[in-house]
C-alpha cells in the first residue's frame, strides 16, 4: 500500500504540493487554478465557480440559467473557486484577483454576494490577507468564512458589514468550512484545533487540539461532532464542550468531513481507504479502498443505498455501505474538485478537464449530462 508521511518535515502528497505552490504564487496567465472549485445544488439549480465565470445552471439538463461576468474578464475578475448559499436569495461566491499592475501586482482573496436569481452584484469584501479556499456557511443572516491568512470573517448578508468587531485570528490557515449549528460556529484549523465559537460575538466557547492539523468541517450527529485529522485520526467530541468521546486511527491523512446514516461514520483517508465506524463506539464494522487518493467528503445517496467516494485523479466510485463493496465506476479527465448530491443524481465539478460539470445516476453511476457539451463534428 502506498503510503504518504504525515510527520512534520517530511514529504506532502502531490496535491498538496500543487496547492501550497498555487497559494504562494498566486494566479497569473489563464486561468491555472490555485485551488479547487466548487458547486451547491438547490432546487433545481446548481451554482457552480467555474474559475472564468460563476454559473447557474439547470440540474435536469446542464442548460446555462445565467453566468457573473456575462462574458470572461480574467483582467477583472476571478478566477473563481467557492460558492454558498443563503436562502435561496444570495449567492457567496469567493475568487483570487489581482490588483495594481506590473510587478507590484498583488494577489488577493475576494469574497462577493450575487443576486441569486440574475447573478448581479450585490456587496463585496476584498480586504482580506489570503486566499478563501472553501466556501462559507451563514447562520442567523450572518456569513462565516475562513481565509488563509488564518482569519474567521463574518458579515452582515445584506450589506457585507462586518458582524463581529474584529476577525477571529487562528494560528494557522483555515481551509474548512465552518459549521454553524444554532449560535454556535465550529471552524478546523491547520493550526491543529477545532474552535467552538459565539455565532453573535466571535468570542471562544472551547477548542480541542488534535495531533495534526484540521482541513474539513466536523459532521455533527445528536450531539457529537466528528472531525478527521492530519495525524490520521477521526475523532468523536462532545459538542457542549469538546471532550473526547472516541478517536480511531487510520492509515493516512482524514482530509474530508465523514459522512453518516445515523448508524455508522462513513471516512476515507487519502490513501483510499474507506471505513465505516460504529456512531457510539468508533468500532471498525469494515474497510474498502480505491485505487486513487481521496480528498473529498464521502457523501451517501438518497436511500443510503450508495457511498459515492471521489478520488483526487478522477474516478467516481460507488460502493455499498452493508460491506464496502465496489457497485460502479465512473473515471474522468483531470482532478474532482467537488461533489453534490440532490435525489437521485450526483453532480461533481472538474478542473484540468474540458468537461467541467458532471452529473450522473447514484444508483448505477450512468452519466445524465455535462457541460459544456462536447463539440459536435463537422
Amino acid at each position: 500500500m502506498r503510503k504518504i508521511k504525515t510527520l512534520r518535515g517530511h514529504i506532502l502528497p502531490p496535491f498538496l504540493l500543487l496547492l501550497a505552490v498555487g497559494l504562494l504564487s498566486g494566479c497569473s496567465g489563464g486561468t491555472r487554478p490555485t485551488t479547487w472549485t466548487s458547486l451547491v445544488v438547490s432546487d433545481g439549480t446548481i451554482y457552480a465557480a467555474d474559475l472564468e465565470q460563476v454559473r447557474a445552471l439547470d440540474a435536469a439538463t446542464g442548460e446555462v440559467l445565467w453566468s457573473f461576468p456575462a462574458e470572461p474578464n480574467l483582467r477583472e475578475y476571478g478566477p473563481f473557486y467557492t460558492v454558498a448559499l443563503l436562502d435561496e436569495e444570495a449567492l457567496f461566491v469567493t475568487s483570487y484577483e489581482r490588483s495594481g499592475g506590473g510587478f507590484f501586482a498583488q494577489s488577493h482573496g475576494v469574497l462577493r454576494a450575487l443576486d441569486i436569481e440574475s447573478g448581479r452584484p450585490l456587496w463585496e469584501f476584498t480586504e482580506a490577507g489570503g486566499e478563501f479556499v472553501a466556501a462559507g456557511a451563514v447562520g442567523d443572516s450572518t456569513l462565516v468564512i475562513g481565509n488563509s491568512d488564518g482569519n474567521v470573517y463574518t458579515f452582515h448578508v445584506g450589506d457585507g458589514s462586518p458582524a463581529w468587531s474584529r476577525p477571529f485570528t487562528t494560528e494557522g490557515r483555515v481551509w474548512a468550512t465552518p459549521l454553524v449549528i444554532s449560535d454556535t460556529v465550529y471552524v478546523s484549523s491547520l493550526d491543529h484545533n477545532l474552535y467552538a465559537l459565539d455565532l453573535a460575538t466571535g468570542r471562544e466557547r472551547w477548542r480541542f487540539e488534535a495531533g495534526g492539523a484540521l482541513a474539513a468541517p466536523p459532521l455533527n450527529l445528536d450531539d457529537t461532532l466528528f472531525v478527521g485529522s492530519f495525524d490520521n485520526k477521526l475523532y468523536a467530541l462532545r459538542r457542549e464542550d469538546g471532550s473526547p468521546v472516541w478517536q480511531f486511527e487510520g492509515e493516512n491523512w482524514f482530509w474530508g468531513t465523514p459522512t453518516t446514516d445515523g448508524t455508522r461514520i462513513y471516512a476515507a483517508d487519502v490513501d483510499g481507504n474507506v471505513y465505516a465506524l460504529e456512531v457510539a463506539t468508533g468500532r471498525e464494522v469494515w474497510r474498502s479502498q480505491v485505487d486513487q487518493t481521496v480528498r473529498l467528503s464521502p457523501a451517501l445517496g438518497p436511500e443510503g443505498e450508495t457511498l459515492l467516494v471521489a478520488g483526487d485523479s478522477g474516478s467516481l466510485y460507488g460502493l455499498d455501505p452493508a460491506d464496502g463493496f465496489l457497485l460502479w465506476t465512473q473515471s474522468g479527465q483531470g482532478q474532482l474538485a467537488s461533489m453534490a448530491t440532490s435525489d437521485e443524481v450526483v453532480y461533481v465539478s472538474r478542473i484540468h478537464a474540458s468537461e467541467h460539470i458532471q452529473a450522473f445516476y447514484i444508483d448505477n453511476g450512468r452519466l445524465l449530462w455535462v457541460y459544456p457539451q462536447p463539440e459536435a463534428e463537422e
